[in-house]
């Protein structure tokens, strides 16, 4: 009733602060993102923000959960909900490559840097698209191959080895990436080729991947400019 509490929506508010509105308060969108469900985890370009990587700003905020929810509209926010991969849920394997990272004081649960970097190259539409994928993912400075390999296990899906694959046979230097370990994402390979986006006109075939992937993105064309 004195009007310092106002609602991101039902069941989530947050304090006005003396001297402003409920439109004016100054708040933390991942920390809006890492109440929206119990379970909430953040991720896709969301996981890259918080981070540390991303390499533009979005006001689409993705998490996972167990359950699916509708998008909330908050302010200039879009925060959508995407349901934890079906192979994790079944295995209750959904909490691995996860991490904890703190926002103003609260712990908000994230992605991991592998688990992110697969999930990514899966999903770059959740990313900005592929050139807003590649600018952020070449931000991490080091991975952990064992990581990788395990959650790509737990994925159990030929085209994540290939996809997975063909980016770090791309990035082979930058991340110290030992040949032995592309052989054996190498040998994970779907049988028949297999397309990375099948909405891009223009592809091209990686052979040793047996993978269609854009053409912009075999020739990284927007490092030409």
């Amino acid at each position: 009733r004195a009007g310092r509490l106002a609602a991101v929506k039902e069941g989530l508010y947050f304090v006005v602060r003396p001297g402003a509105s409920a439109m004016t308060t100054p708040l933390d969108e991942f920390l809006i993102a890492s109440k929206l469900a119990p379970d909430a985890t953040l991720a896709f370009h969301t996981a890259l923000d918080v981070l540390g990587f991303g390499h533009s700003l979005f006001n689409t905020h993705y998490y996972f959960s167990k359950t699916s929810r509708r998008p909330v509209r908050f302010r200039k926010g879009l925060f959508r909900c995407v349901t934890f991969p079906t192979a994790l849920l079944k295995s209750h394997a959904h909490e691995f490559g996860l991490e904890k990272v703190e926002r103003l004081g609260q712990k908000v649960v994230t992605t991991g840097k592998e688990r992110t970097l697969v999930e990514a190259l899966e999903h770059p539409a959740y990313c900005g698209g592929f050139e807003e994928t590649y600018r952020s993912l070449e931000k991490m400075p080091y991975l952990q191959f064992d990581v990788l390999v395990k959650y790509l296990e737990l994925r159990h899906m030929k085209k994540l080895y290939a996809v997975v694959g063909f980016f770090l046979d791309q990035h082979q230097e930058e991340f110290h990436v030992d040949e032995a370990f592309l052989r054996h994402l190498e040998s994970m390979k779907p049988s028949t080729p297999d397309y990375w986006d099948r909405s891009n006109k223009e592809s091209a075939y990686a052979r040793r991947w047996n993978l269609v992937v854009p053409k912009a993105v075999m020739h990284r064309s927007w490092e030409e400019f």
